[in-house]
């Protein structure tokens, strides 16, 4: 029996949303969160954790007839969220980088081959690199969009430096990233242990969220949020502060699941982007647009994304769908197989399809 099959075999998790959420830590959300209309309609009742098992209740996930975005009615009050995410990991300091020496002939290619994209596109001074890079990623779309999305798309440093604050930083990976890349970086997470680690890492975090900038404006180039607008109260609200926090010109650079992708209608209640109750709204690329031109921002570049073939969050979901471990290597049947496959091809020609949104949106300059 290998490492996976004795962790299926020993996994047990328990049925946590047998037990209520407690009644008075709970709040009604009459009005979509994102465009205030409140004319909705049911997607799906009794939603429950099945990715980390630790929060209690049932849930239900409503559709507004305006926006066209989901979200919960009702869903755990500000005061109570944190009771979902005890089992919640975000302060691990990402896998280590394995040493280029230890790599295979074809994977040390690869690296030199990316480094060199990168030390030309981003700035970094990444060793052994080969400037064919270059040339090799513009004609490999896939390799280079998903090197594009873990550095979130960073533009050209500005002369005299450039400052990039990340909004639910975790274990601190694109600080690094940015800081490699010669940025001034600044993360705050609401993770005590997600702080501490990163500090532990000589990083500038700080604990807690975005009223640590209060009375505060145009203080950064670039705002990042990976996965986490989808687990805010008020994501609006949000997006305006980040708005005012940014210099004219800045960007705001957002990653987050799509409720319109073609991997929720192949997953349907067992899709990984329904977290319930962490995810509390859920956009598509609609609502997504909508929101941040009403806060202010003039301009929108969607990105596209990785394809279902291509994602780990497809292999997630259908551990969801049998009831095993999120991170589980699941096998696919063939029937499944072919659907992910032809996701893909449709994914291909239409982002919007995509099972994550990703936006950069500008800040006029004055």
């Amino acid at each position: 029996m290998n490492a996976n099959e004795q962790a299926l075999s020993n996994f047990n998790p328990g049925q946590p949303w047998n037990t209520p959420w407690p009644e008075n830590e709970l709040e009604s959300v009459p009005n979509c969160p994102v465009c205030a209309n409140a004319s909705r309609s049911l997607v799906y009742k009794e939603l429950v954790d099945r990715v980390f098992y630790c929060a209690a209740g049932k849930w239900t996930s409503w559709r507004c007839a305006g926006c066209h975005s989901t979200y919960l009615d009702p869903r755990p009050s500000p005061a109570s969220i944190h009771l979902a995410y005890e089992a919640y990991y975000t302060h691990g300091g990402g896998a280590e980088k394995i040493k280029y020496a230890d790599l295979s002939w074809l994977r040390r290619l690869r690296r030199r081959l990316v480094n060199g994209y990168t030390n030309w596109r981003f700035g970094t001074k990444e060793f052994p690199a080969s400037s064919f890079g270059i040339i090799i990623m513009a004609c490999a779309i896939p390799f280079k969009s998903d090197t594009d999305g873990r550095f979130r798309h960073l533009p050209g440093l500005p002369a005299g430096g450039g400052a990039v604050l990340d909004i639910g930083c975790g274990g601190g990976s694109f600080l690094r990233i940015a800081q490699e890349c010669g940025w001034d970086v600044t993360g705050i997470d609401p993770d005590p242990k997600a702080v501490a680690n990163c500090r532990s890492q000589g990083l500038n975090v700080q604990h807690g969220g975005l009223e640590l900038f209060d009375g505060k404006e145009c203080l950064f180039d670039v705002i990042t949020m990976s996965h986490v607008i989808e687990h805010v109260h008020h994501p609006v609200e949000v997006m305006k502060v980040c708005h005012r926090l940014l210099k004219p010109g800045g960007r705001f650079w957002i990653e987050t699941p799509n409720v319109e992708s073609l991997e929720h209608r192949l997953f349907g209640r067992n899709w990984l982007g329904y977290d319930p109750p962490r995810h509390l709204v859920l956009f598509n690329p609609g609502s997504m647009t909508a929101a941040l031109s009403s806060v202010g921002f003039s301009r929108q570049v969607f990105g596209p994304g990785p394809t279902a073939m291509r994602s780990t969050p497809t292999m997630a979901s259908e551990a969801v769908r049998q009831g095993l471990p999120v991170d589980s290597h699941v096998p696919f049947s063939l029937s499944l197989k072919c659907k992910v496959i032809g996701i893909s091809f449709l994914q291909l020609f239409n982002s919007g399809l995509r099972g994550n949104i990703n936006v950069i949106a500008f800040k006029t300059e004055d």
